[in-house]
Parts: C-alpha cells; sequence; structure tokens
C-alpha cells in the first residue's frame, strides 16, 4: 500500500472541480443509458420521494480512472486468455481513460500508476504473476475505499474492474465451515456448509453499501460446487450493492467476449452528482428521471460514515 500515494497525483493531472467540495454534501450515482449523450438539464432526481439537485453529470467520453484488479492464481491457459482480451480491450475506451493496473495478492499491490499509456498498461498485464492465493474478498473493500478517496477530490468518472479466477478453497481464510459434530444431526454445520462464506460477504457487503465506485468483476471459470456457488453468488451481490455486475465465463471461449463487454459498459457510464439533503438519513433510495428514457443506475446508499 505504498504506492498508493500516487492516486493523488493522477487526479491533479485530470480535469477537477475549480472549488472542493465538501464529500459528505452528494452522492455520486453509476448509471448507464442508451441512446444520444445526455445532459445533466434532462435530468431530474429525488432523495427519499423529495427533490434533490443534479449537481454535475460527467458522460462517456469524459475524464476517468479504471482500476484494474487482477486476481489470477489458477490456470494460465485462463489467465493467457484474459491478459490477451484485457491488452486489446484497453485500447478501445474513450483517450481520456487512465488506467491503473493493481494486483490483489498478499494486499492491494500497484503494479502501474494511471496512465493513458495503453502500450505501457498493456505490458505491465502481460508481465502480472499468475500465483498465490485468491485476493479479492481480501482487497475488496480496500480498493472501493481508494475509489472513494479519489471521487472526494476529482469530478471524474471512476470504476473497478477485478478480473479474476478465484476459487473458494484457494483463499488463505478457510471458508470450508467443517462440521463440528458429525454425530449430531442438530449441527448447523452439517446443514449449511456456505455459512462462513455467507457471513464475510455479507460483512463486505455492508461495507460496500457506503462506497460510490461501481464494482465490476469479471470471472474466468464458474464452477458448480456448492461452496463456490454460494461465493459466486456473493460476488455478484457484492458488484450489485456498488451499481455494477459480476459475470462469469463457463468456458474458456467466453472470456474474450466477457472483458470486451465489460469494457464497453463501463466505458459507457455515467457517473450523476446529486447533492444530499442536509438531514439525510444513514441509509438513502435515489431515483433519476429523463423524461420516457429509460435508465439504469444504483437507487440505494449507505450514508453510515457520513
Amino acid at each position: 500500500m505504498r504506492r498508493l500515494a500516487w492516486m493523488l497525483i493522477a487526479v491533479t493531472a485530470l480535469a477537477a472541480p475549480p472549488a472542493a467540495r465538501n464529500a459528505r454534501a452528494w452522492i455520486r450515482v453509476p448509471m448507464s443509458a442508451s441512446g444520444a449523450p445526455m445532459a445533466a438539464r434532462e435530468l431530474k432526481a429525488s432523495i427519499d420521494g423529495v427533490g434533490a439537485r443534479v449537481a454535475a453529470l460527467r458522460a462517456p467520453g469524459d475524464d476517468m480512472i479504471l482500476m484494474l484488479v487482477l486476481d489470477l492464481t489458477g490456470d494460465l491457459s485462463l489467465a493467457d486468455l484474459a491478459r490477451q482480451a484485457l491488452t486489446e480491450g484497453l485500447q478501445t475506451l474513450p483517450p481520456k481513460t487512465w488506467i491503473s493496473v493493481l494486483r490483489a495478492q498478499d494486499g492491494l499491490q500497484v503494479l502501474l500508476d494511471p496512465t493513458p499509456d495503453r502500450a505501457k498498461v498493456a505490458d505491465t498485464v502481460r508481465a502480472c504473476a499468475v500465483s498465490g492465493k485468491a485476493g479479492l474478498l481480501d482487497s475488496i473493500d480496500t480498493a472501493a475505499r481508494l475509489s472513494d478517496a479519489i471521487l472526494a477530490r476529482a469530478n471524474v468518472r471512476l470504476a473497478l474492474l477485478y478480473v479474476t479466477d478465484s476459487n473458494i478453497y484457494n483463499y488463505r481464510e478457510d471458508f470450508t465451515n467443517p462440521v463440528i459434530n458429525s454425530s449430531d444431526s442438530r449441527d448447523m454445520s452439517r446443514h449449511f456448509p456456505e455459512g462462513l462464506v455467507k457471513d464475510k460477504i455479507s460483512k463486505l457487503d455492508a461495507s460496500l453499501g457506503a462506497r460510490q465506485s461501481p464494482v465490476f468483476i469479471v470471472h474466468l471459470e464458474y464452477r458448480g460446487d456448492r461452496l463456490n456457488e454460494a461465493y459466486q453468488s456473493g460476488l455478484m451481490q457484492l458488484a450489485a450493492t456498488t451499481g455494477g455486475a459480476a459475470v462469469f465465463c463457463r468456458s474458456a471461449t467466453d472470456v474474450g467476449a466477457t472483458i470486451a463487454k465489460a469494457l464497453e459498459t463501463i466505458g459507457s457510464l455515467y457517473s450523476v452528482t446529486v447533492d444530499l439533503p442536509r438531514r439525510a438519513g444513514k441509509n438513502v433510495q435515489v431515483q433519476l428521471e429523463a423524461g420516457d428514457r429509460p435508465l439504469s443506475y444504483r437507487s440505494r446508499f449507505s450514508l453510515a460514515e457520513r
């Protein structure tokens, strides 16, 4: 974590608002909308049913920071497909997208500072080692906290993208919930082996509910055993809470298209800054409207740390 100061350097190079605002006075809502580019005047917002001001709108093509987090520990052939898809897909992002590359194992590690140089990004992605223990669950809240620190200082679009092949059995923490008493039919660990996984997801979900950066997860290998299914459902839950999405590859042939689609979705994101009422509660519900135009956006935020 010693190199995380680079984020503040990157922010100063992007289009920051002329006067810093109190991060507690607003929320950033990730939004998707099809069709022609949208202007802020087209949007109407409300919080808990009360009208709220749309303070700013960052649209596709505007400044963006993409934090690419690699969590690759397993099948080298799948990792190679993912790295190739990333090096090709990142070229398609808008020119004002700055990309950083991080590694999730053994704590969040910075491999490349934010840069618009796609060649450097490609070289870093190709060189990333495929080894160690899975790190997604151990790093996702740290990454989201870091993202929020950036959003508090700059009016940019920002997204987290995890590319992972993580297996719940490959974490340093043991999530297998071993049977305590095999002879006791009332021992709940016999009937709910995924209990430790769900407990971990629940705690992370509560924490991520207070973050404002969307998290996208591309998982390279869907697994059908009970514990991994609980884990994968949990990843979908965590991503949805932040306004992002988790998708899973069913075969090696899915990897390229899945990563390309995730990057396309990220590149087309809007970021809507909505002013908060002074007496907003600990949890708020946001509603956005643009006439009859269909919108997809995150509607629930926790302000517990406000």
